[in-house]
């Protein structure tokens, strides 16, 4: 933070440059816009040149593309850069008054702290081109990318989901439980049936002492932070962007990691990773029937819907006691962000803006198909329209500030009851804290 007035004097004289935005006439009643012929960029770390031959909507977007640098007499570019050195790149051409890209996607927790509170970004709502009440942005990533009453991220159509709980039907049915979905819709899934449904699914089938098949499991990590995000709990609060703040001390969030505790110790329901398995062990439990419900991402689905013999469902996570509304963990997110470096901004706007609006030949309800291929039912697409619908998405900021070994070291302690969370958190909240604090010392 104290090298933020060092970067603004950097970008003073870009700022000027809005003025400069080359000739537009009116013709028509509508401003024409001729750039001269300059390159903008977008940057990332994987392919972004629209490929005609790959899918219909490459096919839109590669035609777009080349009407938009026909209309704006632009050439549009894309680079590639890997990314381990991408963040970095960022930074030092930023430093350089340069930037690596016009339009650049970075991760969410790359854009905050580093990028937006050392003023490495563009103030997007000062253009005054990006309509960001458009049905085409993100909501939550809008919202995430609004500081100070700016926008200086965002992402444009429907948020791809994340955190989901799948659950095997066939497993519920032979078992003699409810319909997941008559309680998930009506909304009367809690952890208090998680529970209760969790025990009768975890038993030793064939009787030799050995549980054969669990109630709940979790990929990685992923069970404890369901507990927290659907406690109206978080790892690290960021309601006031300028000052985050290290969160498990919440009493909600001690509720949660209570808990979880509670799920693998005292009840004994939960399907643990086994020493030196992959971190997918669960995954590949949830697929072989020895999973009831599984706390994941919903990328696995290609997996699951592959390998997979039963039936199975989606839904979202349970809602804790402190909840009114079901919640999903947002991790692995992308934003889109314009270098605070980046000559004539407002014609590099416009062009994104022009790009970014829907194709007239686009069916509103094109987005289905993707879901339809990889789930059994349509009541797992409702899951996903109403994660969308009630922007259920909550981003977790937990790798955002260098401290994640301290939330790994308190959930270790937490899982095999070496300590109680309240006794956990405590030791090393005021640690978690001084790192956050001094992570944004840029």
């Amino acid at each position: 933070m104290q090298k933020r007035s060092k970067v603004f004097l950097i970008i003073t004289g870009g700022l000027l440059l809005l003025a400069l935005v080359a000739c537009a006439v009116t013709v028509g009643g509508k401003e024409k816009y001729n750039f001269g012929g300059r390159t903008i960029t977008y940057s990332a770390w994987w392919e972004l040149r629209p490929d005609p031959g790959a899918s219909v909507e490459m096919e839109r977007q590669a035609r777009r593309v080349a009407e938009v640098e026909k209309k704006y007499n632009v050439k549009i570019n894309y680079v590639n850069i890997p990314w381990g050195e991408y963040l970095a790149r960022y930074i030092t051409t930023v430093m350089a008054g340069d930037s690596m890209g016009d339009i650049v996607n970075v991760e969410a927790n790359w854009f905050y702290p580093t990028l937006l509170l050392n003023n490495f970004c563009t103030n997007l709502s000062e253009l005054g081109v990006f309509d960001f009440t458009a049905e085409k942005f993100q909501r939550e990533t809008v919202e995430f990318g609004t500081y100070r009453g700016g926008v200086y991220a965002y992402d444009v159509g429907r948020l791809y989901p994340r955190g989901v709980l799948y659950w095997n039907k066939s497993m519920f049915a032979r078992e003699g439980l409810p319909d997941l979905y008559e309680l998930f819709f009506n909304y009367k899934w809690t952890w208090e049936k998680m529970l209760e449904f969790a025990k009768a699914l975890t038993k030793d089938i064939d009787g030799d002492g050995i549980i054969d098949q669990w109630g709940i499991g979790g990929a990685a990590q992923r069970l404890e932070r369901a507990f927290v995000i659907s406690n109206n709990a978080h790892y690290i609060d960021v309601s006031d962007k300028d000052n985050p703040k290290f969160a498990l001390t919440h009493p909600n969030a001690i509720e949660a990691l209570q808990a979880h505790q509670d799920f693998i110790l005292k009840h004994q329901v939960v399907s643990m990773t086994p020493e030196g398995a992959p971190w997918d062990y669960n995954v590949q439990s949830f697929i072989e029937g020895k999973l009831g419900m599984l706390v994941g991402q919903i990328w696995k689905i290609d997996q699951i819907k592959e390998d997979m013999k039963d039936e199975y469902g989606i839904v979202l996570f349970p809602m804790g006691p402190k909840a009114k509304e079901y919640a999903s963990e947002l991790t692995g997110h992308l934003v889109r962000t314009m270098p605070i470096t980046v000559k004539n901004p407002k014609e590099v706007a416009i062009v994104e803006d022009a790009i970014t609006e829907p194709h007239p030949d686009e069916d509103p309800d094109d987005w289905r198909e993707y879901y339809e291929l990889r789930v059994t039912d349509e009541e797992s697409i409702a899951t996903v329209e109403l994660l969308w619908d009630k922007q259920l998405s909550v981003f977790n900021l937990q790798w955002a500030f260098g401290i994640d070994d301290v939330f790994y070291t308190i959930e270790h302690e937490v899982m095999t009851g070496n300590k109680a969370p309240t006794a956990a958190v405590e030791e090393y909240a005021q640690e978690a804290q001084m790192r956050i604090n001094d992570s944004l010392r840029f």
